[in-house]
């Protein structure tokens, strides 16, 4: 039994170090997905699994340059390649092991796609476990945290809602507070007719939700890190993505303010500046899209 555990923990270790299941959660999802239908277009596959459609193109540019999948050029699809086939088997010979006989392929396909839906909602949570553990008070608006899981409002509403209120589970709870600033504004629209909300959807994480954090691996380098606790307090999260969104809006505010003192009075130096501050700005913004 111990044997039997061990080969299949070096079998993900390998997997994990073509495919970061932490970080490739979508490209592990297209992969099982791709595993069971054999070919499909970019298009059909942001459908099934419900993704925009850029972060499926994105996925497959680095899913093709890591040689997993390949396209089949005559009809603009996609399909996995030798080595991408190689990983499909063997991770569905971790879930399915001496039973693969007694169970049907069609079965082994749903059952693949429901691993893929599994491995990418809990790579979600984490992050919204991450980003509201390094907060300052342990609470981050809605849209920070969708943010942070990559996912639209109404989507992470629905994985965090899933773990608050009466869940057996609860790792969250959600508030509803009020806004000042909305609420002015919803007064001087008002006369116009138009309507707005005027709280703020807010999340906290519970005692439960910490124990979890804990325990990832996250919070090992996290407990140890100055600069995460320094990021924590400027930015109000150490998440990285929330990071260097924070930091691509400062920089982009910094380069508007300098460009428009350029006009002013122009000099060497501003210019010089607003070079930087464009260029900084460009790759963190890039970055962010990436991570």
């Amino acid at each position: 039994m111990l044997n039997s555990y061990n080969s299949k923990l070096q079998i993900l270790r390998e997997l994990d170090s073509i495919i970061d299941f932490s970080k490739g959660g979508l490209q592990l999802r297209i992969m099982l997905l791709l595993g069971a239908k054999g070919y499909m277009s970019t298009r059909d596959i942001s459908k099934a699994l419900g993704e925009r459609h850029k972060s499926i193109i994105d996925s497959i540019r680095k899913m093709v340059l890591k040689g997993l999948v390949e396209k089949i050029e005559d009809k603009g699809l996609y399909k996995l390649s030798e080595t991408g086939l190689e990983f499909y088997n063997r991770l569905l010979s971790i879930l399915y092991h001496d039973n693969r006989q007694r169970i049907s392929r069609e079965e082994r396909r749903e059952m693949s796609l429901d691993l893929a839906y599994e491995i990418s909602r809990h790579i979600h949570l984490a992050d919204a476990l991450i980003a509201l553990a390094s907060s300052k008070r342990g609470e981050l608006s809605i849209n920070d945290i969708a943010d942070a899981m990559r996912l639209s409002v109404d989507r992470a509403k629905t994985y965090l809602d899933t773990y608050s209120g009466e869940s057996r589970l609860r790792l969250f709870k959600r508030i509803e507070r009020r806004s000042r600033l909305l609420e002015i504004i919803s007064k001087i629209l008002k006369v116009f007719g138009i309507y707005i909300k005027t709280t703020l959807t807010v999340y906290r994480i519970t005692d439960e939700g910490l124990t979890v954090f804990y325990k990832l691996p996250f919070y090992a380098r996290y407990k140890r890190s100055i600069i995460a606790k320094i990021l924590s307090k400027i930015f109000g999260t150490a998440h990285p993505r929330i990071v260097l969104k924070k930091t691509s809006l400062i920089l982009l505010f910094s380069s508007l303010f300098t460009g428009f003192t350029t006009l002013l009075t122009p000099s060497g130096s501003l210019i010089a500046l607003l070079g930087s501050l464009t260029l900084a700005t460009t790759i963190s913004f890039v970055i962010y899209r990436t991570i």
